[in-house]
């Protein structure tokens, strides 16, 4: 979320996720399943998204910015979690 007040001043504010150890099967299946939910919320949003009735949004196959208010900006971004780019299906 990036946010700009009064003075003009910006501000911006990020959340990570911790990545599961994908080396026990445990890992595994918790990060595809992960995965799986992030994938579903974030084709919401962009369904969602042409639909605001006061916010202005960009959206693209991976990214989404919303200006949800004056100087206040959502951006979600759905990122590939693999680290070897031959098997992300980013």
């Amino acid at each position: 979320m990036r946010l700009t007040d009064n003075n003009g001043v910006k501000q911006s504010f990020r959340n990570r996720v911790a990545l599961e150890d994908e080396t026990q099967l445990y890992g595994s299946l918790k990060a595809a399943q992960t995965e799986v939910v992030e994938e579903e919320i974030f084709s919401v949003l962009i369904r969602e998204a042409s639909s605001l009735p006061t916010a202005s949004a960009r959206v693209s196959e991976r990214l989404i910015v919303i200006e949800a208010a004056h100087g206040t900006e959502l951006t979600f971004e759905l990122v590939c979690r693999s680290i070897s780019f031959t098997s992300c299906r980013c």
